[in-house]
């Protein structure tokens, strides 16, 4: 079955966010009134009532995602398959997962495949869905797209977390609990390459032709290092979209030490618990992030940040995990000069485990994101939301991260077209689950323009 919808591509709001991306400028800002517009063009055919109905049937909405592959896909407008490749990397074997919505309208064909990457401490659930489980940044997606939403290694559960979230661990083998002392070493040797070797099984498993990988946050450093692989190199085409994805890891370090100084940077790094511990996140934190802003869809009237934040990640409690590496948290950064120290922690944490697991393997691995070209891009878009507080600088713009980021490949690319998309409106790092529609129209519009060429 297919959808007959008139191509959003063709829509004046569409055409108008097209002019506004020629010719290139530092940033190009997509006013509110223009998202809205573009998002009115994309329209869900139950209103999200068939996934809903799904959600809200499970604790804390940690639905089983297999239930969704029975809905018609008349009724929301694609067809769902839940996908789980287990694989090996360092001697162990790693779970990894995807839900995968085929669009189908037929206009999707037209577009790469969205793949859709989790940042650190989330998982699917938050691209599919909302914390109050109405429709999700994903499923708008796919009413033009076809989308492949993964969750990286460790990050999904089924039925979701029970226990306090101090006494969580990642889920990394579904169909089992590992020991302590395994799931520690698992915790340190958890480094990029090790999720990109799952995320590329994924996305040939589950995709045919050309791609796009959009990693939000932490998992940003997945879509440069795609880019010289012998398989998804020649279906990016020398694209790149972003969300909120920063890096790669080694730009950013430079951008960090320019910002804090030697000695900021030194204390960054010394706060890092160990390897085998795991970083837990917090409603504070959110706050002090810039996570919470004033269209988080748990506000109500009267609550400051700290009780958004409080009742956001009590609604999420159970689906969402909260956890995360420290190792990814490490690369993230690009603090490859503590590569030493990680090495000892490793070789130690092997010992102790009894695995046989290929300590030079690991190392050979680390920091492996600092590693990313600059160089063979044609067309990049790198989408930021306005009150992203990591990313973007709403009173000083050329002070935002994303704009030195984007620098670099602007030098190194002298003949491509590469774009920073502004998202105009009062959105955070979490947009996606603030204005989940006016993000998917944005991106769209992205993946349209990214493809023109």
């Amino acid at each position: 079955m297919t959808i007959q919808r008139q191509e959003i591509a063709q829509t004046a709001a569409f055409r108008k966010f097209f002019a506004a991306l020629e010719p290139a400028k530092p940033f190009t800002a997509v006013p509110e009134d223009l998202l809205v517009a573009m998002a009115s063009a994309i329209t869900l055919p139950d209103d999200g009532k068939c996934v809903s109905a799904i959600a809200n049937r499970e604790p804390g909405g940690a639905f089983d995602p297999r239930e969704l592959e029975g809905i018609p896909g008349g009724s929301v407008g694609y067809k769902s398959t839940w996908a789980v490749i287990r694989y090996p990397c360092y001697g162990l074997d790693w779970d990894i997962t995807a839900l995968r919505l085929e669009s189908l309208c037929p206009d999707a064909a037209k577009l790469p495949w969205l793949v859709v990457v989790n940042g650190g401490s989330a998982n699917m659930y938050e691209f599919f869905t909302d914390p109050l489980n109405r429709p999700g940044f994903g499923q708008y997606l796919a009413q033009h797209a076809n989308v492949l939403i993964v969750t990286i290694p460790g990050n999904f559960k089924y039925g979701g977390w029970t226990l306090p979230v101090t006494q969580r661990s990642p889920q990394y083998l579904l169909d089992r609990d590992l020991p302590p002392g395994e799931i520690s070493l698992r915790n340190a040797i958890y480094t990029n390459r090790m999720v990109f070797d799952g995320l590329k099984r994924l996305i040939v498993q589950e995709t045919r032709g050309d791609i796009l990988i959009i990693g939000h946050s932490t998992s940003g450093e997945l879509a440069f290092m795609a880019k010289d692989d012998a398989e998804l190199g020649p279906r990016l085409r020398g694209r790149f979209l972003g969300w909120g994805s920063g890096g790669p890891a080694s730009i950013r370090r430079d951008w960090e030490e320019r910002k804090a100084g030697a000695v900021g940077t030194a204390k960054s790094e010394a706060i890092n618990p160990g390897l085998a511990d795991l970083r837990l996140r917090n409603a504070a934190e959110y706050v002090a992030d810039g996570y919470v802003g004033p269209l988080n869809p748990c506000r109500d009237a009267g609550m400051d940040d700290l009780a958004v934040a409080n009742r956001w990640l009590s609604l999420v409690d159970r689906n969402r995990p909260n956890i995360k590496q420290a190792m990814q948290d490490l690369e993230h950064r690009g603090v490859a000069n503590l590569q030493p120290e990680c090495e000892i922690e490793i070789r130690d944490l092997i010992a102790k485990s009894g695995l046989k697991v290929s300590a030079e393997a690991v190392f050979a691995d680390l920091f492996a994101a600092n590693k990313a070209p600059l160089t063979g891009y044609r067309r990049m878009i790198w989408g930021v939301a306005k009150w992203d507080k990591r990313h973007w600088n709403k009173i000083a713009p050329e002070q935002a991260q994303e704009l030195s980021m984007v620098q670099p490949f602007r030098e190194n690319n002298p003949e491509a077209a590469i774009r920073v998309q502004l998202f105009d409106l009062p959105i955070t790092h979490y947009g996606h689950i603030e204005r989940p529609r006016e993000v998917a129209a944005g991106l769209l519009g992205a993946a349209y323009w990214l493809t023109a060429s």
